[in-house]
């Protein structure tokens, strides 16, 4: 996500423990406003340096004490600085979903079926649609599968959460509708089925979408 962040007159670093992720991004993003780092955030603060901006995309999910990273994140933001984070809700159709695709037997089955699918209409219905899709993506690209989600909180934990670490929520929105692994796979080749998520997600209530992000404020 750091390649989007920022413009010329910006100084954008972009930080991950995962070291391929990070090697390939700055082979490939990296120039000299926008830099990555294989190190985590509390490395940061002995850099004695502000941020008028801190982004945790999909990344509080992801560790054993996130309000520990929060509290930090509101000692690196200048005043009037915000920090801006991406969550899977906790409780929402993707969870749900990745869940189903990780029990025994029935993960693996449902899968297969899905793969059968989508074979079929890849074949004789949108012909050569998901394998243009899936040709649109580097095949060097790196992924940390080593890192689940550990963390599985509604709104209104998350909410709490970043009340003790001393935010106060500015802003939110909602992401996408449906995410799991089933269904992006299922319909990763049609771009406007995509951008439908989004606006259906926009009119629905908090708890039952897939994700959110927030603006949030010290």
């Amino acid at each position: 996500m750091t390649r989007f962040l920022g413009a010329n007159s910006d100084q954008v670093l972009g930080i991950d423990f995962h070291e391929p992720s990070m090697r390939y991004a700055t082979q490939h993003f990296g120039t000299d406003f926008r830099r990555f780092d294989c190190r985590d955030i509390e490395t940061i603060s002995r850099d004695e340096e502000l941020w008028d901006v801190i982004v945790l995309a999909d990344v509080l999910e992801h560790l054993d004490d996130p309000g520990r990273i929060l509290e930090l994140c509101a000692t690196l933001l200048r005043d009037g600085g915000v920090l801006l984070v991406a969550l899977p809700n906790g409780l929402g159709p993707f969870e749900i979903e990745s869940a189903i695709s990780r029990v025994p037997m029935v993960g693996s089955t449902l899968m297969r079926l899905v793969d059968l699918f989508v074979a079929t209409l890849n074949k004789y219905v949108f012909r050569g649609a998901w394998t243009r899709a899936a040709n649109a993506m580097p095949a060097d690209l790196p992924y940390n599968s080593a890192s689940p989600h550990v963390q599985f909180k509604s709104i209104r934990g998350w909410r709490r959460l970043f009340a003790r670490a001393g935010f106060a929520v500015e802003a939110k929105r909602n992401l996408s509708f449906l995410a799991g692994p089933i269904s992006n796979y299922l319909f990763s080749a049609s771009e406007w089925f995509c951008e439908q998520k989004v606006r259906i997600a926009a009119g629905l209530p908090a708890p039952v979408v897939s994700g959110w992000t927030f603006k949030l404020a010290k």
